[in-house]
C-alpha cells in the first residue's frame, strides 16, 4: 500500500508509511501493550510527523489511507444508533415523569419518595456516545472529552499543522497545554480541567497522532520551548523527504484495486479484533528481545554527551528502542490481529527502519533549531550523483556543477564533502596508473552502486541517511 499510494499520488514513500503507522496505532486504540521486561511495557501509541511543502497532495494521500478506519467508524455508529435512540427516548420519558411529579406540588412522604425514585431513574439513564475512532485538529479539552466518551482512546490525523499551534496555546493566551498529549503517549493517568464544567479524568489515555505538515511548521516548533523541554518533540517519529515535484509522472498507475482491498480489510480486521476485547498484553519473544538489546547496546555509546553523534537528540534517541517495539507490534498485528507475541521477524523489520528514523529525526531537530548539519555538503554532492545517475566523477566536474550552491566557496569545500562521502562508503578514489601526468590531477572517484539502488525513503534534508 505504501508503494502503491506513493506511485499513484507521486509522493515520497515516507509520507504513506508514517501515516499508516499512526493509522494502525489508532486502529489498535490502546487495547494492546507489549511487555518487554518485568518493569518495561510499551503502549501502542504512535506519533508521526511528515514535513513536505504545499502542493504535495498531503490531503488526498491521508484521505486514501484513513478511509478504511472512517468506514469502520461509520459501521460502528450505525450499529450503535438504535441503542442510542432508545436511551434518548427513555431519558426523555423519565424527564417528563419527573416534571409531572414536580408540577403536582404534592409534598406528602409518598409523593416525595416517588419523586426521588423518578429522579434517580433519570440520573441513571445514560446515553452512550456514538463511536469515534478519529478526530482532526482539536483542543486538548475537546480531545479529553472525546477520549472520555470513547474509553480513553482516540486517533488524530491531519494534513495540516493546526494541532501544534493549538498545543502551543492558540486558545489559551499563549500558554502551552501539553499534559494530555504527553501522558497519552505512555498511557499515564491524566486529569484535564475544563472551563465551567467538571474535569475529565482518564486513567489510561492512549492517543495516536499522524500529521503531514509543511516544513515551515516543523521549523517553527523551536519557538515553543516547552515542546522540547517537556519531551513532546521526543515522542514523534519524523520524515523530511525530498519533494518529487519536478520529477512526477503525469499519468501514474492508480492504486491497484486488490492492494487497496487487502489494506482496507487488514485495517478493519485489526480494529474489529481489538475492539471486542479489553487491554491485552503481548510478549516480546526471547529472540526478539535479544535483537532489541543488541541494538540498545549499539546505540548507547552514540548518546554520550561529549562523544556521541546523537547527543544533540539524546532526548529523542533514548525513546527509540521503545518506539521500535511499538512499530514491531503494529507490523505483527497488521498481519495477525490476534497475535500474542512479537517475534524476531517483526523486530528485525522494525530495526531495519532505525537508521532511517535516526537520520530524519536528526534532520527534523536541525530544522527546528535552524542549524545546518555538517554533513549537508556531503548530502548535496550525493544528491547530485543520484540525480545524474553517475557511476564515476571528478572533483573538477563536481565543483563546476555545484559551485552555485551557498556552501561551495572553492574546490576545497568540494573535497571536504567528498571526503565525508568516502568516510561513509558512498564513494572511493578511482585507482590511477603510476605514470606522472601534466597539470593538476582530475581526482576521479567511483560511486558505490548502493547510491542508485532505490533504498527506502529519500535522503533527508540535513539528517543522516
Amino acid at each position: 500500500m505504501v508503494d502503491a499510494v506513493a506511485e499513484a499520488y507521486q509522493v515520497p514513500r515516507d509520507m504513506p508509511l508514517l501515516l499508516i503507522l499512526a493509522i494502525l496505532a489508532a486502529s489498535v486504540g490502546g487495547r494492546r501493550r507489549v511487555r518487554v521486561a518485568p518493569d518495561w511495557a510499551e503502549v501502542l501509541a504512535v506519533y508521526t510527523a511528515v514535513a513536505l511543502p504545499s502542493g504535495e497532495r498531503k490531503s488526498p494521500v491521508l484521505k486514501a489511507l484513513q478511509t478504511p478506519l472512517l468506514e469502520f467508524e461509520k459501521q460502528l455508529a450505525e450499529e450503535e444508533a438504535p441503542r442510542v435512540a432508545r436511551q434518548r427516548a427513555l431519558r426523555d420519558t423519565r424527564a417528563k415523569a419527573v416534571e409531572k411529579l414536580k408540577n403536582k406540588g404534592d409534598t406528602s412522604a409518598s409523593a416525595l419518595a416517588d419523586l426521588d425514585t423518578a429522579v434517580q431513574e433519570l440520573e441513571g439513564t445514560d446515553i452512550p456516545a456514538m463511536p469515534r475512532l478519529l478526530a482532526d485538529d482539536s483542543t486538548p479539552e475537546a480531545m479529553a472529552s472525546l477520549m472520555a466518551e470513547q474509553g480513553g482512546r482516540l486517533g488524530v490525523l491531519s494534513a495540516e499543522g493546526g494541532l501544534f499551534s493549538i498545543l502551543a496555546g492558540r486558545y489559551t493566551n499563549g500558554v502551552p497545554n501539553l499534559d494530555l498529549v504527553l501522558k497519552s503517549w505512555s498511557g499515564d493517568f491524566c486529569r484535564v480541567d475544563r472551563m465551567s464544567r467538571e474535569p475529565v479524568t482518564l486513567s489510561e489515555p492512549v492517543l495516536s497522532i499522524g500529521l503531514a505538515v509543511q516544513p515551515d511548521i516543523l521549523a517553527g516548533l523551536a519557538e515553543a520551548k516547552q515542546f522540547r523541554s517537556t519531551g513532546l518533540l521526543a515522542r514523534f517519529l519524523y520524515a523530511l523527504p525530498e519533494s518529487l515535484v519536478g520529477n512526477r509522472k503525469s499519468e501514474p498507475d492508480p492504486v491497484p484495486e486488490q492492494v487497496a482491498a487487502d489494506y482496507s480489510d487488514a485495517v478493519k480486521n485489526l480494529a474489529t479484533s481489538v475492539r471486542s476485547s479489553d487491554v491485552a498484553e503481548m510478549k516480546l519473544s526471547e529472540p526478539a528481545r535479544a535483537l532489541l538489546n543488541e541494538y540498545r547496546d549499539q546505540i548507547e555509546p552514540r548518546l554520550h554527551p561529549e562523544r556521541g553523534d546523537l547527543a544533540n537528540i539524546a532526548d529523542w534517541a533514548v525513546k527509540l528502542p521503545g518506539q521500535l517495539v511499538r512499530v514491531a507490534a503494529l507490523f505483527t498485528l497488521f498481519d495477525h490481529p490476534d497475535a500474542t507475541d512479537v517475534d524476531e521477524v517483526a523486530m528485525c523489520e522494525a530495526l531495519e527502519l532505525a537508521p532511517y528514523l535516526v537520520g530524519h529525526a536528526s534532520a527534523a531537530f536541525d530544522s527546528m533549531t535552524g542549524r545546518r548539519s555538517p554533513l549537508e555538503p556531503a548530502r548535496a554532492v550525493l544528491r547530485w550523483i543520484q540525480q545524474k545517475r553517475l557511476d564515476k566523477f571528478t572533483v573538477r566536474t563536481a565543483w563546476r556543477e555545484l559551485s552555485g550552491q551557498a556552501w561551495v566557496g572553492g574546490t576545497d569545500d568540494i573535497r571536504e564533502a567528498i571526503a565525508d562521502l568516502e568516510e561513509h562508503g558512498w564513494v572511493q578514489p578511482e585507482p590511477q596508473p603510476d605514470k606522472p601526468k601534466r597539470g593538476r590531477p582530475s581526482e576521479p572517484y567511483l560511486v558505490n552502486p548502493a547510491a542508485h539502488s532505490g533504498n527506502f525513503g529519500s535522503t533527508p534534508r540535513g539528517g543522516q541517511s
